[in-house]
């Protein structure tokens, strides 16, 4: 079967995206979308005989490239935006830039065309050797060996997921729950804590951010408090219980088309395990060791607890190993997290990151929050961040960084970086810059107190921040390794 290409390509897209997420998408995208089709079928058309790496391969790898450095920062705004209606416009970008990606996995003259060069058997670099053998691998899992028809249906399998899964994630970063509490609900929370909570009525507001979440499953003493935010934060999202159940009978009907044993196999075939088998392996050597420890830790928390309520058949739940725990390190090794986050104030951490990484790769930064505008680049709240990343020794920008650090409602929930941009050398030897954006949840400082991190925050922090620096710093030719 042979996909329609052009303009017709992009009316067959029209016919798989719903019509709400076409009339939503910013006009940026449906655009980039075109010219991406435009030079795929550019691509197509090359007589076998002038194929070349550039003409095939490279130009296909820089077509996604470009998709993505026109699309990308739109499709994040459903993470970050406050806007309502951006969040919503960002979703249908999101819908629309996924489904032509899986459409262009699955256009036979495209596949033909890679084919071609590929039974060449062409002397090619290492990266150039990589990027053809990942391309014809990707397409097989794509389905491109399958019947027509199961094509067509892996296909439709692969839109609804995409579907299905926006609409898991913005079920998350849009939850409304919100519990309230009287002070003595909160027996043990910190006033540092306390003081930064919205108040009704002599109740306290709790979130389930993780600042907020996290300090009180760590302080308060009164179990059912405890409990109760467990269970709500739990139960966040209910509407994804139906969508897992789908998301779960679709994956396995794909896997099943594309001959996998199994969706485990599948997912981790790109992966360095590889097979279902080398993991059951590696966990079956595993567990044993972790279990022996968790057992121990198990006593050792029962205990704990058994002697704070003087109840000694108390039994352990699961509400209760985060203050247990907090509470064995203050008693038993004077570790009082509280005032550890004292000697981590958000400003000193950034500072520190940036000279001990500077010191290390041999960069400097620069905040440009400021020229974000002139940049072409968007600050879509107050806290954000902009920083340019440059060579010490040559002076010369390897990339930009955004931070966006501190919590607020639809806001993506938990900590992760965003590739926004790829690294990519250009055919006349100029550099794509890459872009990346670190997106957290600590807490905000306030009018009389700073953003004191705990030291599990910090290493949160270390950790994206580390992802941050691997997609600027990346050396790769091709956006497809970079990141």
């Amino acid at each position: 079967m042979r996909l329609p290409s052009g303009k017709l390509f992009l009316i067959a897209l029209c016919a798989l995206t719903s019509v709400l997420a076409i009339a939503q998408a910013p006009q940026n995208v449906v655009d980039a979308l075109k010219a991406a089709d435009k030079s795929i079928d550019e691509i197509a058309a090359i007589p076998a005989d002038q194929r070349t790496f550039d003409n095939t391969l490279g130009a296909f790898d820089w077509v996604l490239a470009k998709v993505d450095i026109d699309t990308s920062l739109t499709v994040f705004m459903q993470f970050v935006s406050p806007n309502a209606e951006q969040r919503a416009s960002a979703r249908a970008a999101d819908e629309l830039v996924s489904e032509w990606f899986i459409g262009v996995t699955k256009r036979e003259d495209l596949y033909r065309a890679i084919k071609e060069f590929a039974d060449k058997k062409p002397s090619l670099e290492p990266d150039q050797q990589r990027l053809l053998d990942h391309t014809l691998r990707d397409y097989k899992r794509a389905g491109m060996m399958l019947t027509p028809e199961n094509r067509a249906r892996l296909q439709e399998i692969e839109v609804e997921l995409s579907k299905l899964s926006i609409e898991f994630e913005t079920n998350i970063a849009e939850d409304p729950t919100k519990l309230f509490f009287t002070k003595d609900e909160l027996k043990g929370v910190p006033e540092s804590v306390l003081g930064r909570l919205s108040q009704s009525r002599g109740l306290y507001m709790i979130g389930m951010d993780g600042p907020t979440y996290g300090a009180l499953q760590e302080h308060c003493e009164v179990a059912l408090t405890r409990q109760k935010a467990w269970m709500a934060h739990k139960r966040r999202a209910a509407k994804n219980v139906a969508l897992i159940e789908k998301i779960i009978k679709l994956r396995d009907e794909a896997s099943d088309l594309l001959g996998y044993a199994n969706r485990v196999d599948y997912e981790i075939e790109t992966r360095m395990a590889e097979n279902s088998k080398a993991v059951a392996e590696f966990y079956a050597g595993l567990r044993p060791l972790v279990r022996k420890k968790a057992i121990q830790d198990m006593a050792e928390f029962t205990a704990a607890k058994r002697s704070h309520l003087g109840d000694y058949s108390a039994r352990l739940n699961i509400w209760d190993y985060s203050f247990y725990k907090n509470k064995l390190l203050k008693e038993r090794y004077a570790v009082d997290s509280e005032k550890v986050a004292e000697f981590f104030p958000m400003e000193a951490v950034v500072k520190g990151l940036f000279d001990i990484t500077s010191q290390l790769y041999g960069i400097e930064y620069r905040d440009v929050t400021a020229s974000a505008k002139d940049l072409g680049l968007p600050l879509w709240h107050e806290d954000v961040r902009l920083y340019e990343i440059y060579d010490t020794a040559t002076k010369e920008l390897l990339g930009r960084m955004y931070t966006d650090l501190y919590p607020r409602d639809n806001k993506y929930n938990h900590a992760a970086c965003w590739g926004l941009r790829p690294r990519r050398v250009l055919p006349n030897g100029t550099v794509q810059k890459p872009l990346t954006a670190l997106v957290c949840n600590f807490t905000k400082p306030t009018a009389d107190r700073p953003s004191l991190l705990p030291h599990d925050e910090v290493e949160t922090f270390f950790h994206e921040f580390g992802h941050g620096l691997h997609n600027v710093l990346t050396q790769v030719r091709y956006a497809s390794f970079s990141g």
